[in-house]
């Protein structure tokens, strides 16, 4: 089994039974504890689990975009289902690189004259396949969450004005305080909703009491905030 594909398998357990000891991995995967080991150290290093005394846990707060797209789905697609009646022909739109956002995919596809600006690598790699217009921010990409992020990208948004921002964050404080773990991509979406004709936030009701460090502003700074029905009024 190659290392990324066992490193996977790691995750998947853990998203299961959240914490495990280096043993029961080893034999869940029919290997050795040595190699168990090996893998979670460099797993702690790009910040996916914590090594604890005896195991490991699962650093939920950074699971990788492909795990996270399947969390709270029926949720995701319900945000962008009411999304995207902000869509017209000829805007210009921003896609930020959570999950939550990449759920509009589909919708952007529907339509032929669209120009469409993101950080998103998986947004980059599903827009290849359509004629519309996109342009990727460039800079240096965080690999967990398929994001471009950086000096390089924030030059890239500043040559822009874009007419529709579409982005999300991790966390949603009972006082409306919008918040994130990434000080980079929060850096990011901070200049975005400056250069923005409308801000749209879009967020799940799983993310409300949750507070990380970097803020990103209030919900009353957006010109849109679109919820799922579960969203409680804040």
């Amino acid at each position: 089994m190659l290392q990324v594909e066992r490193q996977e398998q790691i995750l998947q357990l853990l998203k299961q039974r959240e914490a495990m000891r280096v043993g029961q991995i080893a034999k869940e995967l029919y290997t050795s504890e040595a190699t168990v080991r090996r893998d979670l150290a460099f797993m702690e290093s790009e910040g996916l689990v914590k090594r604890v005394y005896g195991g490991v846990v699962l650093e939920k707060q950074n699971l990788p975009l492909d795990m996270r797209l399947n969390e709270h789905a029926a949720a995701k697609k319900e945000i962008a289902e009411r999304a995207s009646k902000l869509l017209y022909e000829g805007c210009s739109v921003f896609l930020d690189a959570s999950s939550t956002a990449a759920h509009l995919l589909p919708y952007l596809m529907q339509y032929s004259d669209l120009t469409v600006i993101t950080n998103s690598h998986r947004a980059i790699e599903t827009l290849r396949q359509s004629k519309l217009n996109f342009i990727c921010t460039g800079g240096r990409m965080i690999s967990t969450n398929q994001a471009y992020v950086g000096p390089i990208a924030e030059a890239t948004l500043e040559n822009l004005c874009v007419d529709l921002a579409f982005f999300s964050c991790q966390g949603v404080s009972e006082d409306g305080e919008v918040t994130d773990f990434s000080e980079e991509e929060t850096s990011l979406r901070r200049l975005l909703i400056r250069r923005a004709k409308k801000a749209v936030f879009l967020c799940d009701s799983s993310k409300v009491g949750k507070k990380y460090l970097y803020r990103l502003g209030n919900l009353r700074d957006f010109a849109h905030v679109i919820t799922d029905e579960k969203f409680p009024k804040i």
